[in-house]
C-alpha cells in the first residue's frame, strides 16, 4: 500500500510539473509576406506604431507619432535591410518588449520585419 501511494504521488507530481507548460506564440510569424510585395510605411507600418503612442509620444524615445516616427526610427533603431539586426524589431511588443499591457500580433510583427528587410523605405 505504501509503495502504491509513492508511485501515485510521484506520478501526480510529474504530471503537475509538466502540465503547466504553455506555448509562447509571440515569436511565431503568422503570415509570409512575399519579397516582391512592397510595404508602405505610411499606410501599413505607421498605423501599427500608432498603437504605441501612449508611451512613445513626447515622453519616451523613440517618438512614434505620425510625422515623427520615421525620422526617429531610421537609422537610430532600424538597420535597413536587416530586421534581425535592428533594435526596433528585436524589441517590439510581443517579440522582446514585455509587460506593457499589449502585444503586437504575429501578422503585425511579420509586416514590420518585411518592411525593414525591404530597406525600411519612407513611402
Amino acid at each position: 500500500m505504501k509503495k502504491l501511494f509513492q508511485i501515485v504521488l510521484v506520478s501526480s507530481l510529474s504530471l503537475l510539473c509538466f502540465s503547466c507548460y504553455y506555448d509562447d506564440y509571440s515569436e511565431e510569424i503568422i503570415i509570409d509576406i512575399p519579397d516582391d510585395q512592397p510595404i508602405s510605411f505610411s499606410s501599413e507600418i505607421q498605423p501599427i506604431f500608432s498603437k504605441c503612442t501612449g508611451c512613445h509620444g513626447t515622453n519616451i524615445s523613440p517618438d512614434l507619432r505620425e510625422g515623427n516616427s520615421y525620422n526617429q526610427l531610421v537609422p537610430n533603431y532600424v538597420t535597413a535591410g536587416d530586421a534581425e539586426g535592428s533594435d526596433l524589431y528585436n524589441y517590439l511588443p510581443g517579440n522582446g518588449h514585455h509587460d506593457i499591457g499589449f502585444t503586437l500580433s504575429g501578422n503585425e510583427i511579420a509586416l514590420i520585419k518585411a518592411w525593414i528587410d525591404q530597406g525600411a523605405l519612407d513611402n
